[in-house]
């Protein structure tokens, strides 16, 4: 088979699951990447690896950004042509990734990459089942009639003795207000398609700001920090909105 000049033939086996990794993602590191293609079984070299994603970006499909303040490389982001090419094989996008009127990176960027943590965290314990990520729950919430409440960050699924458990994952980088808050439990108690919720935060005093936010709530919603998450997965301790009560991920999901 001919290519125009200056084309590449992307592999259905390699280029594709990373370019729809990245598009999930919205923002990942380059070492996140790697990580995220050597858990999926994607990728068996660095070397390999880093050709690949430095041709992807020659070529257009990804978007290759310098962030300060991280260890990790390079971040990328889906390109519009990326995306285009992604879509066409059926994947659930509805937003271009965001960017400032300049074109720099948007802060939320490191929501992006500390909620990539948690997924991998999950995966190298190999208790994950499924990830819904935020781009597929928008395009379900906004093409389909079968609808979560609001957007959430992820749909988790995870293996439990035995037995696959489900759970709405929000991680709050930065406080919203009051307000914000008030509106989003009103949301949370009228949810039909999942029944737990996990809230988690990188520092105590926005994690007392949640469970204080929340305390009206019906739902059975759970908060916890970031650290105690990466290090424990199941086993970190859990607040709610009960003062005192403390419970694991694991307690959590076992009861039905």
């Amino acid at each position: 088979m001919r290519y125009w000049k200056g084309s590449i033939a992307l592999s259905p086996t390699q280029d594709y699951p990373l370019l729809r990794r990245v598009l999930r993602s919205t923002f990942v590191t380059h070492r996140q990447l790697y990580d995220f293609m050597r858990l999926e079984y994607r990728t068996w070299s660095r070397h390999s690896f880093n050709n690949r994603v430095l041709r992807l970006v020659k070529h257009n499909y990804l978007v290759r950004d310098d962030v300060p303040f991280k260890t990790d490389g390079y971040v990328y982001s889906i390109s519009g042509m990326g995306a285009l090419e992604v879509i066409g094989l059926g994947e659930c996008y509805t937003s271009p990734t965001p960017r400032t009127k300049d074109g720099k990176l948007p802060r939320s960027v490191y929501h992006a990459i500390d909620l990539n943590e948690i997924h991998l965290a999950l995966k190298r314990s190999a208790i994950l089942v499924d990830w819904i990520s935020d781009t597929e729950i928008r395009s379900q919430n906004e093409l389909t009639s079968v609808c979560y409440c609001k957007d959430y960050d992820a749909v988790v699924t995870v293996r439990v003795a035995g037995t696959e458990r489900k759970f709405a994952l929000e991680y709050e980088r930065t406080p919203k207000t009051r307000k914000d808050y008030l509106r989003i439990s009103s949301e949370i108690d009228g949810e039909k398609l999942v029944d737990r919720f996990l809230y988690l935060a990188p520092s105590h005093d926005l994690l007392s700001f949640l469970v204080r936010s929340f305390e009206g709530s019906r739902r059975a919603i759970y908060f916890g920090l970031l650290r105690d998450f990466l290090d424990s997965r199941l086993d970190a301790p859990l607040r709610t909105v009960r003062p005192g009560a403390i419970v694991t991920l694991e307690d959590v999901l076992r009861t039905r």
